[in-house]
């Protein structure tokens, strides 16, 4: 819906007042797609200062608590020490949270109240237009999708959060029953989609108490900056952040020059549609932003395993981090690090670690400095056969989340407002990003996935088999007793009197210490095979009988 002007000039009086001074040449101007945005008057340079947003005025849990003098409570209330005490330990955030929903009650009486009515508004629901404030018909677009448990995960630590805090105030503050469930969503609503981290924007030197540069640094809360937090996102880095403690104040500035009449865009760093449309309600028409979230499950010896290589990250800042990845877009060349590359850093070696039999954990532990990722030709290493084993397990999740999400999209009709239009704009991003992942795995990856053409699968009759250039031994023998059963079953039964295995022979086990002398066993029996029978056994077992012949006459 349209602003009015009027509350636009009173915010930027009221800015300018209050030592948050606008560019001469900039102006806040209302556009059709973006909203509320900057626009240049006049040419800009490299370097300006579109805004300066004071200290005092940024609005957050320092504000409730007067962390510092550059961080006062401009008259409100303060919170009972029973609620900041209780939750200053691991919830500032929530904290803040609380002190916009204070600001909002106070209403004209709050310095922050010509910032706080060109927000969004508690009641207006098509301009809190996040998925979490979308109705159930709406949110039915984003099943399957990344967005779809965000969504809900986000409902939940929205209410657990607000009961913590809900719970410190009754009976201990003034109007506590006006905190309502509604009013902390609208709150946390706004922070997450107009806040900036503390760790990059206000200087630590400005607190004093240990344990509160403690949470900026981690950025266990947010801030918000009013005027300043009008620049939109166009997904390019084209905005700087500079915090000046001697000034106290927070400036945005362009390193590039813009030209007169162009938007000047802010940036909120490197998010994902999946993120952009959670916390800010749109998404941008760029292949880098499609991303379709991967989470593995290994057990606890291979968690170990994998944190034993010297190319694992070691911290994480939120929980589940560390097993979450991803993969993205990649219209490179279908070769071997375009493939691996498809997958977010670290994926692959996880899956190698997950897919590694007795040998090759060993050899992992003993080799520390060996991943997947770095070597140049990862097929031709110690860890090939579990990096074949990791990637066919990772084809088969997402030809299973493809599947899904076509499914459920079949189901769901015509979109019949701007919301499901979004949404369906969305899905459609994370489906391409699945099958171009596919796509490049069928050209490469997923042969050396398959089963190869000699293997007696029913998947062997696929097309791509046909090319599949990996065999395994369980597959070489299996083809033995098919094509010659007599022979075939007079070496396995050779094999397994020879190992006391009983049959069918478990190869998995075979291949620990034997995997080389059952190939030279296996390779002898063909080759013999090919010699007492050379016209016969060219004709029936074309493929196999050029290799043999390529590197044995």
């Amino acid at each position: 819906m349209a602003e009015d002007i009027g509350t636009v000039r009173g915010l930027v009086n009221w800015a300018s007042k209050y030592e948050i001074p606008l560019h001469s040449q900039v102006e806040v101007y209302q556009d059709p797609v973006t909203g509320l945005s900057f626009r240049a008057r006049e040419d800009l340079l490299p370097g300006t200062k579109i805004v300066d947003c004071s200290y005092k005025l940024s609005l957050s849990y320092l504000n409730a608590i007067s962390a510092a003098l550059d961080f006062p409570r401009h008259g409100s209330v303060p919170f009972p020490p029973e609620f900041i005490e209780h939750m200053e330990q691991e919830n500032p955030h929530i904290i803040g949270h609380f002190f916009l929903m204070q600001q909002y009650l106070r209403g004209e009486k709050s310095v922050w109240s010509p910032y706080i009515r060109l927000l969004p508004q508690p009641d207006e629901l098509e301009r809190l237009g996040f998925p979490n404030w979308w109705p159930e018909a709406d949110r039915k677009f984003l099943q399957a999708t990344n967005a779809e448990p965000s969504v809900g995960k986000r409902d939940k630590i929205w209410h657990e959060a607000w009961e913590k805090g809900h719970t410190l105030l009754e009976g201990r503050f003034e109007n506590w029953t006006a905190y309502t469930h509604s009013l902390y969503r609208w709150a946390a609503t706004i922070y997450d989609s107009r806040s900036f981290r503390p760790s990059v924007t206000i200087p630590t030197q400005l607190v004093a108490r240990p344990q509160v540069v403690d949470h900026m640094v981690k950025d266990r809360f947010a801030v918000l900056f009013p005027l300043l937090d009008i620049g939109n996102h166009n997904g390019i880095d084209q905005a700087e952040w500079i915090p000046d403690a001697a000034a106290s104040h927070l400036s945005l500035v362009i390193p590039e020059a813009i030209p007169k009449g162009s938007q000047i865009f802010n940036y909120y760093g490197n998010k994902s549609n999946s993120e952009l449309l959670i916390a800010y309600g749109f998404i941008l028409p760029l292949p880098e932003n499609e991303k379709f979230n991967l989470k593995v499950h290994p057990l606890p010896e291979v968690e170990q395993l994998r944190r034993s290589q010297s190319c694992h990250r070691r911290f994480y800042t939120r929980p589940g981090e560390e097993w979450r990845f991803y993969v993205r877009t990649n219209n490179g060349d279908p070769d071997v690090q375009t493939v691996l590359g498809t997958f977010s850093e670290g994926f692959v070696d996880t899956i190698v670690c997950m897919s590694a039999n007795s040998r090759e954990k060993e050899f992992i532990l003993q080799n520390p400095g060996y991943c997947i990722e770095k070597v140049p030709d990862p097929f031709q290493g110690p860890l090939s056969r579990a990096l074949i084993r990791g990637l066919r397990v990772a084809v088969l999740k997402l030809q299973k989340d493809v599947k899904r999400l076509e499914n459920i999209g079949a189901e769901l009709g015509q979109p019949q407002n701007k919301n499901q239009e979004l949404a369906l704009n969305y899905r459609q991003g994370q489906l391409r990003v699945l099958k171009g992942a596919l796509d490049l795995a069928a050209r490469h990856g997923l042969q050396t996935t398959s089963f190869n053409c000699l293997c007696p699968h029913e998947e062997a009759n696929l097309e791509m088999n046909k090319s599949a250039p990996f065999l395994s031994l369980e597959c070489a023998y299996a083809w033995l007793e098919r094509y010659y059963p007599s022979e075939g079953a007079t070496v396995v039964q050779w094999i397994s009197k020879d190992q006391d295995e009983s049959l069918p022979l478990n190869w998995a086990v075979l291949i620990e210490d034997w995997n080389n002398t059952y190939w030279i066993v296996w390779i002898f029996v063909i080759w013999m095979l090919r010699k007492r029978d050379f016209e016969k056994f060219s004709v029936e077992h074309e493929n196999l009988h050029s290799w043999l012949g390529s590197w044995a006459e």
